[in-house]
């Protein structure tokens, strides 16, 4: 249990669980460390932004976008896996990748180091219990954290990289990514080669697309959609966990008066709903039509373990999701789609794109069949917090039609029990 609870957010924890700005939202989220260090060995920098070491990451992919062009890295790599290996050693820049190297192994040692110092910092944050501030409002910008649908920042990345951090709230992350994308987008031909493949050209989209440029792409293009869907989870999480804390400092704080009140011609209603704005409406809204504070008894539920879900919300204390391995061999395989598909007849584009659906499937099966108990396709419904309202009979009606309005997951009327003496 917490050590203490604070009831005002203008207290600096010293650990704190989030913060929200302008520059978007960021949290201290259990990520595993392994999955941190594979991301940045796919390429570096990405690694420090999956566990929100933002500056970092931007430093990191900088480097590996500047550096790798003048070692010449993609083009070596992509070679050697044709089996090309004389060209590959011809075509490598020795004194840049040297340079290289070094920078590489650092990008991955220090994501996995810095996963297990925020995995502690976060075991911290639980025991202060410290609050976190929900919104803020600058002259820039209004961010709010609210729930979102990860699967629409999913789908928002799909379309273009960047776009599920901005509909996430991370307005830097997401101009980072979709300026970067932009660059080697325009840098590989990539859209020309796009449009040149899905009109049948193959010969022609594989002669214009600049090989070295493009082969940064589907790093790239998986990490977007991956972040995007795992940071709206992390920011829904962390909106439970803000109002968690709140409803606690209600309760707490009411707990402390013992008004004696007249129980004579009351009514007792229980309501559930899921974590979200409408359950501060609610009590906002019962208390403007008369109910008194402490008759508004609103508490979370704690949360049990629960079936494996495949379309999961990352909502396990250790961070992990089974679509971690999926999106892993996801990318994967799209890189080496891609770089096979410089010789196979469907061109890059086609091949990069099979290889990402192909190797999704393929990590997903693994995680499945790893995963111990059962699992379900989807998330079950959970009533997350439960809401007791005593008031006036005469106010039944209007209680009833503000759950209503407010979306509680459903109620039930307590029936009236004799006094035993």
């Amino acid at each position: 249990m917490p050590h203490q609870r604070f009831q005002s957010s203008s207290i600096n924890p010293r650990y704190p669980k989030g913060k929200i700005s302008v520059f978007g939202i960021n949290s201290v989220y259990p990520r595993p460390p392994w999955i941190a260090a594979w991301w940045a060995a796919s390429f570096p920098g990405f690694g420090h932004m999956f566990i929100g070491k933002y500056f970092y990451g931007f430093v990191l992919v900088i480097w590996e976008l500047v550096i790798n062009s003048k070692a010449n890295i993609n083009m070596a790599i992509a070679l050697s896996f044709l089996g090309r290996f004389d060209e590959a050693r011809e075509i490598l820049n020795e004194d840049w990748a040297l340079m290289y190297v070094g920078v590489y192994v650092y990008s991955i040692w220090d994501s996995y180091r810095c996963a297990v110092e925020i995995n502690k910092s976060h075991k911290l944050s639980e025991i202060e219990d410290a609050p976190i501030t929900p919104s803020e409002v600058s002259f820039f910008d209004v961010i709010v954290l609210d729930k979102k649908h990860p699967w629409l920042g999913l789908v928002w990345s799909v379309i273009s990289p960047g776009l599920g951090q901005l509909y996430g709230g991370s307005t830097i992350i997401g101009t980072f990514i979709l300026g970067w994308w932009i660059f080697v987008c325009y840098k590989a031909v990539a859209i020309r080669s796009w449009l040149y493949s899905f009109l049948g050209d193959f010969s022609s989209a594989a002669a214009i697309v600049d090989w070295h440029w493009y082969l940064f792409l589907p790093s790239i293009y998986s990490f977007a959609i991956y972040q995007a869907y795992s940071s709206v989870n992390e920011n829904n999480t962390l909106f439970d966990i803000e109002q968690v804390r709140y409803l606690r400092a209600r309760a707490d704080h009411l707990a402390q008066q013992h008004p004696a009140d007249d129980v004579q011609n009351t009514v007792q209603i229980i309501a559930t709903f899921e974590h979200s704005p409408f359950v501060e409406m609610a009590i906002h809204d019962l208390e403007k039509l008369g109910v008194p504070p402490h008759r508004v008894v609103a508490m979370p539920v704690e949360n049990l373990v629960t079936d494996t879900h495949i379309i999961d919300s990352i909502h396990q204390v250790d961070g992990r999701s089974i679509l971690d391995g999926a999106m892993m061999s996801a990318a994967i395989f799209s890189i080496l789609g891609t770089i096979y598909g410089f010789v196979w007849y469907l061109g890059p584009i086609i091949w990069g794109l099979i290889g990402m659906v192909g190797g999704f499937l393929i990590g997903l099966t693994i995680e499945l069949l790893f995963t111990k108990g059962k699992f379900r396709f989807t998330s079950r419904r959970k009533a997350e917090v439960i809401i007791k309202v005593t008031c006036q009979v005469s106010l039944q009606h209007q209680l009833l039609h503000i759950l209503k309005a407010r979306k509680a997951s459903g109620f039930v009327i307590m029936p009236q029990m004799s006094e035993s003496v």
